[in-house]
This record gives C-alpha cells, sequence and structure tokens, in this order.
C-alpha cells in the first residue's frame, strides 16, 4: 500500500530537513473550480515512510503545540495510482452548493476531518475516502489517529441540508472546544455534538457573535438546559442597552453555581 500527504501550503512549508525529500503528485484544483489554482493544498507521496514520517508527524505535533494551522494535514493510504487519488480528492474538495455553484470543502484538515465521522454516515464518509483504504491525522484529543474506510464507496459524496449546516458551524465548534478545554474541562466527540445542538438553539434565540459564542460554551459548562433557567430567560430578552454576553458575564460564581444546582431537574 502506497503513502501519500496532504500539505496546506497556505499555513507554511514542510521543511524534512535531513530526511529524503517527498515527490510532489499536484495541487489538488478541483475542475469545478479552476480559478482556485496556486491556493489550494498539494498531494505529495511518501516514497521512504521510515525516514519521511516521524519527521512529518514532529511538524504537525509542532503546529498543534504553538496554535498554528495545520501544515501537515492528513497521511492517505491507498492501494490505487496517484492519478487515481488526486481524481478522486479533486472531486470531492469542491461541494456543489443546494443552489448553484460550489464551495471549497477542506474536509482533509484535521480540524475538520476529526468531527466528520460524527457528522457523516458512513456511507457519506466512505464516498469522502474515495480510494483510500486509511487516513491518518493528528487528533487534538487522541494525539495521531487512524480512521479505516468504513464501507467501499458506491455514491457520489452528497450531505443533507441538516449535515450542511453543521458543517458550516464547525470552525465555531472547534472555537468553542478551546474555550471549554481552557476552563480545564475534558471534551470529545459527545461535547462536539452537543456544542452543535447548543449553537442551533441559540440561533433560535437570535444570538450572533459574541452572544452566540458564550451562550453555547456557559450550555456546555453548566447544563444544556440551562437557557430555561428564569435568569437566563431573562437573560436572553435582553435590551438594546446590553448584550447577552455582558449581562451573563457579570454573574458571579455563586449565581451559576445556583443556576447549575437549579437546572440538574430539568430534563
Amino acid at each position: 500500500m502506497d503513502l501519500y500527504l496532504i500539505v496546506e501550503p497556505d499555513n507554511g512549508h514542510v521543511d524534512l530537513g535531513a530526511a529524503p525529500r517527498m515527490f510532489e503528485i499536484g495541487e489538488i484544483v478541483p475542475p469545478a473550480m479552476p480559478e482556485l489554482k496556486g491556493v489550494m493544498p498539494i498531494l505529495y507521496a511518501i516514497e521512504h515512510p521510515e525516514q519521511q514520517v516521524p519527521v512529518i508527524q514532529a511538524i504537525a505535533s509542532k503546529d498543534f503545540e504553538a496554535g498554528r494551522p495545520p501544515r501537515a494535514c492528513a497521511l492517505l493510504e491507498t492501494q490505487a495510482s496517484a492519478g487515481d487519488l488526486m481524481a478522486s480528492l479533486r472531486s470531492t474538495i469542491a461541494l456543489a452548493r443546494e443552489s448553484e455553484g460550489y464551495s471549497v470543502f477542506r474536509f482533509y484538515d484535521p480540524r475538520v476531518f476529526r468531527h466528520l465521522p460524527w457528522v457523516l454516515q458512513p456511507e457519506q464518509l466512505s464516498a469522502l475516502f474515495g480510494p483510500v483504504n486509511r487516513w491518518r491525522y493528528l487528533d487534538n484529543n487522541q494525539g495521531w489517529a487512524t480512521v479505516e474506510r468504513p464501507l467501499e464507496p458506491v455514491l457520489p459524496f452528497k450531505p443533507t441540508a441538516e449535515q450542511r449546516a453543521t458543517l458550516t458551524r464547525l470552525h465555531l465548534i472547534e472555537k468553542a472546544l478551546k474555550s471549554i478545554g481552557e476552563a480545564g474541562e475534558a471534551t470529545d466527540h459527545r461535547t462536539a455534538r452537543q456544542l452543535d445542538s447548543l449553537f442551533e438553539k441559540g440561533a433560535r434565540y437570535s444570538l450572533t457573535d459574541e452572544d452566540l459564542a458564550v451562550f453555547v460554551v456557559q450550555g456546555a459548562l453548566v447544563s444544556p438546559h440551562f437557557d430555561r433557567h428564569p435568569k437566563v430567560i431573562a437573560a436572553l430578552q435582553r435590551s438594546a442597552s446590553s448584550s447577552y454576553a455582558e449581562v451573563t458575564t457579570q454573574w458571579s460564581d455563586e449565581e451559576w453555581a445556583q443556576i447549575f444546582h437549579d437546572t440538574q431537574s430539568y430534563v
């Protein structure tokens, strides 16, 4: 089985130092969006994995620890030819909109890919994999993770309207996960699902920007039903003079402890 690497050059150059240089297959430019040539990720062949992979993993870990966007995004294992792999990646990286046109779907980015197993159905994930047998990436919680292709791909990748909405929220979910981690709380895929539901709920309250982000993190840390508490309900019915975030971030630890206690009986 052959090994390939997807690199995001916009995030920096991947220099393997004393290890053998990688062989460039080409830029992953979707046929539907040729105008993106020059700004898309690049596919490389890893021909000396024993020497190259440890360096690649060290680069990815260094970027993660420094809080930088990833350069080395994914290691792909496949029995397919480089041409077939490239064709598959080029077709899936352009996601058809529900109305018309296309959007770039950066599913190869580990900050996106780590959520796909809970967002997508197995057959949809398999369609994204295409000829890839195993996908390896740096996960925030697990370190280097390997995902096997669930099934033989049959149909082209096509997300539902609900899944599309979740996919557009993934960058917000990632920010919320970071805030929760900084608060000392452990997170996993269940936390991400909960955050997605809270983002939907917050949007129904017409919360946006900082108000929405604060509401979601509070819901994750206190209770997903905390919005039913009278004090929170009053804050959600905010006036023009103060925002939801301004009101609730003034509350003391004792007030939040009381909200937590009261909401434990909510279903």
